[in-house]
């Protein structure tokens, strides 16, 4: 499929304030860091929802930001991990009073910067915590990933955990939220099942109320 691109270089700093143009009631963006937040902010008393990869999973992450969605989202190159710098100033930059949750698909390169990123963040006082996304059954005993990816059940943790929180309601109970539609979600190349195992890693343990 052709594209119109004005410079390869610049795509994704262009895609992304072209999303924010379009949504200037709704959304700001940072080009330094290629992130885009909701606009206002995070709200206080009520843990945020952060996230982020390589763009090419579109509309994942940064078409995700919104009301009862993501606080904000950053993105790296094409199909590529966003820098560290780029995670830890999301991290800040969605982080409320009650803290943010950390939403991390389960591919190598993600994790080792978020990682980096919500070590840095908590290092200054922020409660950062982490949920690992991991719903594609077809890799879980591969040899070349960290275990089950995250894929299309993405959108379905992305909307249990940023939907209606509860005043109060912290990351580590956000990331319980985000537990049901990803283990419930086992995604393959063909088609989309039920699966019986819980699929969940937080900050690597196997239950949010356990993440550190």
């Amino acid at each position: 499929m052709k594209k119109f691109v004005n410079d390869t270089a610049k795509f994704v700093p262009e895609f992304m304030k072209g999303i924010a143009l379009a949504n200037p009631d709704l959304l700001d963006f940072n080009e330094e860091f290629q992130m885009i937040t909701r606009k206002g902010g995070a709200q206080s008393g009520k843990a945020s929802v952060g996230q982020g990869r390589g763009p090419g999973h579109d509309p994942a992450h940064a078409m995700a930001v919104g009301p009862g969605m993501l606080t904000g989202a950053c993105q790296g190159a094409v199909s590529a991990a966003p820098p560290v710098d780029a995670c830890y100033e999301t991290i800040k930059a969605c982080a409320s009073d009650a803290g943010v949750l950390v939403l991390v698909n389960n591919y190598q390169g993600d994790r080792m910067a978020w990682d980096m990123a919500t070590e840095m963040a908590t290092a200054e006082g922020i409660n950062a915590r982490q949920f690992w996304i991991n719903d594609d059954v077809a890799v879980e005993d591969s040899l070349y990933t960290v275990g089950r990816r995250g894929v299309a059940g993405n959108f379905f943790v992305i909307k249990a955990c940023g939907v209606a929180p509860r005043q109060g309601q912290g990351p580590a109970s956000r990331a319980d939220t985000g537990a049901t539609p990803n283990a419930g979600v086992g995604t393959t190349t063909s088609s989309v099942t039920g699966t019986a195992g819980s699929g969940s890693a937080i900050s690597g343990q196997s239950k949010a109320s356990d993440a550190t």
